[in-house]
């Protein structure tokens, strides 16, 4: 079966996503002949008028290429956000003039749980939703939030899930804990949480490394007052991948990002399967993963004591402690989100819209 497949750049070096990781993953694993349509903005790129340009272009250049490619079934990957709704909502009119069905897949975003406070944007989702033959989200509460504000919505549970095969399974090394942040700079994945949080850790004489992965607007001021915290305590390794990824995971201890708005991180779950213990806050759906005190740590964002006090139970934790943690981190992702049973359901999918 032929698959059109949107997603941001596909290229580490220009875009640091989720989104991209996953299908990516979907593209070399998959049974399905697979077509890249690029959709989303690389990192560093400006909102200027030459994207906004493009933007206008897109649904013309998407339309072109059903056209030519002749796909069973448009995949579009979104994230409900004001910006990918709008894009994605024409995406979704140029498949429906083409005569292909959508599968919607909804990658976390506020508006997921949130209500609309624009009336134009919520219409312009209610539209997405209608001109899709499936919509995909993450979790049973995301599936019941969106069913209550959009009846009739056909929507299916699909968790996000990774290979397990190029996952090591080292131990750590004794001596003082590390964190580690993998993901886009971005002020939704709690960057100011984590610099308060850290400097509290840091003023009651823990000591800590901290380890940050990853690009995105606020990789400067981040950088900045992560190092004047924690001085050569904080590393700032950039945007990372393949062997090296699963070697900064395989030695760090503690994947601490208290994100707001997120679906299900794909970076929680290579974490986890490298042994990290998490601590996040229980947003999208996280929580489905994250099972407190026994794989990690559940903590409400913006609340600084409540996940200090978390973070100095970890750090105090003994050697058997953090090994149950650890073991537990990697046997839910073994267990529950394995790459081979997401695309044996993906594809039930793609078969069940194509009739």
């Amino acid at each position: 079966m032929k698959i059109l497949i949107t997603a941001p750049s596909l290229d580490e070096n220009e875009n640091v996503s989720g989104i991209s990781t996953l299908v990516r993953n979907i593209i070399r694993y998959g049974s399905n002949e697979f077509v890249h349509f690029e959709a989303g903005r690389k990192d560093g790129e400006a909102a200027d008028t030459g994207w906004f340009a493009r933007q206008t272009a897109l649904p013309f250049r998407f339309y072109k290429q059903i056209r030519k490619h002749k796909p069973a079934v448009v995949h579009i990957n979104t994230a409900f956000i004001p910006l990918a709704i709008m894009r994605d909502t024409a995406l979704a009119a140029a498949a429906r003039v083409a005569k292909r069905p959508v599968l919607l897949h909804i990658h976390g975003g506020p508006y997921v749980s949130g209500e609309f406070a624009n009336p134009a944007l919520r219409l312009a989702a209610e539209k997405l939703l209608q001109m899709s033959s499936a919509a995909v989200v993450f979790s049973d509460a995301e599936a019941r939030s969106i069913l209550k504000r959009f009846p009739g919505t056909k929507v299916r549970v699909l968790p996000n899930a990774i290979p397990l095969d190029e996952v090591p399974q080292t131990g750590r090394e004794p001596g003082e804990k590390t964190f580690v942040f993998f993901g886009r700079l971005n002020k939704s994945k709690g960057l100011e949480h984590i610099i308060t949080a850290c400097r509290a850790l840091k003023n009651q004489g823990f000591k800590f490394r901290y380890v940050c992965c990853g690009a995105g607007p606020e990789m400067l001021p981040f950088c900045s007052e992560m190092s004047k915290i924690l001085g050569d305590d904080f590393d700032y390794r950039g945007v990372v991948k393949g062997t090296e990824k699963w070697k900064v995971l395989s030695r760090a201890d503690i994947f601490f990002q208290p994100s707001r708005d997120e679906g299900l991180p794909i970076a929680l779950l290579e974490a986890m399967a490298a042994g990290c213990v998490p601590v996040m806050s229980a947003s999208g759906a996280v929580a489905d993963v994250i099972e407190d005190g026994r794989n990690g740590f559940i903590v409400e964002a913006g609340n600084t004591d409540q996940t200090v006090g978390k973070l100095k139970f970890l750090l105090s934790e003994s050697a058997a402690g953090w090994n149950e943690f650890r073991e537990s981190a990697r046997r839910t992702v073994r267990e529950r989100f394995d790459f081979g049973s997401y695309l044996e359901k993906l594809d039930k999918l793609y078969t069940e819209i194509e009739r």
